[in-house]
C-alpha cells in the first residue's frame, strides 16, 4: 500500500492560502500530483498526494525545453557556439540541395526563441525521420527568421542536434556532465526520435525535486551552492522577452518568449509543459514554484499560483490543517470476477497484445492482469482500496501526445492501480507515475468471449481502444 510519503509545510506560511490553492484540484478533474515552493532558497512547501511522490521521474512534456536550452547556454558560455551562428553553417552536410533565403538567415538565436520562420511546428516531420536534423532543414521556412513566433517543438529538437554536433555527446550525456551532476540530479530519462536524437523539446523524465533545482539555479542567476554554473548574461537573456508572442492567446502565453522560457504576465518567467507541468520563478518574491499536474487550463493554474504567492504569508501561525487532494480509491464490491486463471487468446489489435489472464493475489489483496505480446508479459497489479504499483517495459501501454513523440520505442512505465470487480467486469484505474496521465482498462467477460477497453483522455495515444478475444478451454 502506498501511503502519503511527501509532506512538509513550513509554519511560516498561511495554511488558509495554501488550502485555497489546493481546493482547485479534484480527483478525476484538475489534479495536483506534486508541489514544491521555495523562498530565499528555503523550502516552504513539499507535498505529493498518494500515490505520487516528489521523487517520481516523470515525463514533463515541454518543460523539457528549458533543460535543453540550458545545454546551449553552457556551449555559448564556453565560446563553443554563438547565438549568431547560422544553422546551415553548423550542418552543411544536411542542408537541402537548394537553400532558401529564409533558411540561410536562420541562426541559433532564432531556434532558441521560436523565431525560426516556420509557420507551424515541424516536430511531427522530425520524430519518424532517419535524420532529424536533415528533416528540420528540409522544411519550408515561410517567414524571415526573427519576424514570426511559432511555438515549435521541432526547433528545440534541433537544439538537441546542435548540442550533439558541437559537443560530440548526446544531449542527456552533456547535461549529465554540466548540469545534473552539479545539481545532484540522477536517473534521468530523455526519449529519442527515430534516429536516436534526444527529443529536446519534450521527452525528459525528471522529478519535482529536479524541476525545483532548475528553477533555483535560474533564480540565483546561474549560481548553485555558491558556484557559478551559467553566466549571468545567459540567464538574463534566456528569461527575457526576446520574441513577440502577443497574439499567442491568454495573458501568460503572450507576454513574451525567451530562450525556451516563457515570460510571465505579472512577474518573472517559467518553463512549462502540457497538462500543467511548471517551473515558475518569481524574482520579486524571491520564490520558485515546481508543480506536476494533470489539468486542461494552464492559465487558470497560473492565476491561482500567483494568488498563492501574494497571500502565502497572510495569517502566520494559523491552527488549520492542510487539506490535500484525496485520490484514495474505494474498495471493490467484489474480489473475484469469474475470469481468474483463464487464458484468453486475443484478436489482432493495435496494442500488439496476443493473450490475457487474470488472477487474484490474496497475499497482496490485489488483482493481477497479465497481458502477453507473444514476446513479453506485462503484469499490472491493482489494489483493493489502495494503489498497488507495477512496472512494465512497453512500447504501447503508455499515454503519449500524438504526433510529437515516437511511440514505437519501448519505455519503462511505472503505474499505480486500483480495481473494481462487478459481475464479470473488472475495472482497472491506472495512475501513471512516470507521466501526468491516468488510464482506465475495462475487462468484461461474456461467456467464452472477452472485451477489453482502454481509455486515456486528451490528445493521447492509445486513446480509446477496444480488443476482443476468446477463452481457451
Amino acid at each position: 500500500m502506498t501511503e502519503r510519503n511527501d509532506y512538509f509545510v513550513s509554519p511560516r506560511i498561511s495554511k488558509k492560502a495554501l488550502n485555497a490553492f489546493l481546493s482547485h484540484f479534484k480527483a478525476g478533474a484538475d489534479e495536483l500530483h506534486t508541489l514544491e515552493i521555495y523562498e530565499r532558497d528555503a523550502l516552504l512547501v513539499r507535498l505529493a498526494p498518494a500515490p505520487y511522490r516528489c521523487t517520481d521521474k516523470r515525463e514533463i512534456y515541454s518543460l523539457s525545453k528549458s533543460f535543453c536550452s540550458t545545454a546551449i547556454g553552457f556551449l555559448i558560455d564556453a565560446g563553443k557556439l554563438s547565438e549568431d551562428d547560422r544553422i546551415v553553417d553548423l550542418f552543411p552536410d544536411k542542408c537541402p540541395d537548394v537553400i532558401s533565403e529564409n533558411l540561410s538567415k536562420m541562426c541559433v538565436r532564432h531556434v532558441l526563441s521560436m523565431n525560426t520562420g516556420h509557420a507551424a511546428c515541424v516536430m511531427p516531420k522530425m520524430v519518424p525521420a532517419d535524420d532529424a536534423a536533415k528533416a528540420f532543414l528540409a522544411q519550408e521556412v515561410q517567414f524571415e527568421p526573427g519576424t514570426h513566433f511559432t511555438y515549435n517543438t521541432g526547433a528545440t529538437c534541433m537544439l538537441s542536434c546542435i548540442v550533439e554536433r558541437i559537443s560530440g555527446m548526446k544531449l542527456l550525456d552533456f547535461l549529465s556532465w554540466k548540469l545534473f551532476m552539479p545539481l545532484g540530479i540522477e536517473e534521468v530519462r530523455w526519449n529519442r526520435t527515430a534516429d536516436g536524437t534526444n527529443e529536446g523539446g519534450c521527452g525528459i523524465h525528471v522529478s519535482c525535486d529536479d524541476i525545483a533545482k532548475l528553477g533555483l539555479l535560474y533564480k540565483n542567476g546561474g549560481v548553485w551552492n555558491g558556484k557559478r554554473l551559467l553566466s549571468e548574461h545567459w540567464v538574463k537573456t534566456a528569461t527575457s522577452p526576446i520574441s513577440d508572442n502577443s497574439c499567442n492567446g491568454t495573458p501568460d502565453w503572450c507576454a513574451g518568449y525567451g530562450y525556451q522560457f516563457w515570460v510571465n504576465a505579472r512577474e518573472g518567467f517559467r518553463g512549462d509543459g502540457a497538462f500543467g507541468q511548471l517551473c515558475v520563478v518569481l524574482p520579486e518574491h524571491d520564490m520558485v514554484f515546481a508543480l506536476q499536474t494533470e489539468l486542461g487550463n494552464m492559465q487558470a493554474e497560473m492565476d491561482i499560483l500567483m494568488e498563492l504567492a501574494e497571500h502565502i504569508h497572510d495569517g502566520d501561525g494559523e491552527q488549520v490543517s492542510v487539506l490535500l487532494p484525496d485520490y484514495t480509491p474505494a474498495r471493490s464490491a467484489q474480489k473475484y470476477t469469474g475470469m481468474e486463471h483463464t487464458w484468453y487468446q486475443l484478436d489482432d489489435n493495435t496494442m500488439g497484445f496476443t493473450g490475457l489472464t487474470v488472477d487474484y493475489d490474496t497475499e497482496k489483496d490485489a488483482m493481477r492482469a497479465v497481458f502477453s505480446t507473444g514476446v513479453d508479459q506485462y503484469v499490472i497489479c491493482a489494489g483493493d482500496g489502495f494503489y498497488a504499483e507495477s512496472t512494465v517495459y512497453t512500447a504501447t501501454l503508455k499515454p503519449k501526445l500524438v504526433g510529437l513523440m515516437h511511440t514505437d520505442i519501448p519505455e519503462r512505465c511505472r503505474m499505480a492501480a486500483a480495481y473494481e470487480a462487478v459481475d464479470g467486469r473488472l475495472l482497472l484505474r491506472v495512475r501513471y507515475l512516470n507521466c501526468p496521465h491516468r488510464m482506465e482498462i475495462t475487462i468484461a467477460a461474456d461467456g467464452d468471449d472477452i472485451h477489453i477497453h482502454f481509455e486515456a483522455w486528451g490528445k493521447l495515444r492509445p486513446g480509446s481502444t477496444d480488443i476482443h478475444g476468446t477463452k481457451l478451454s
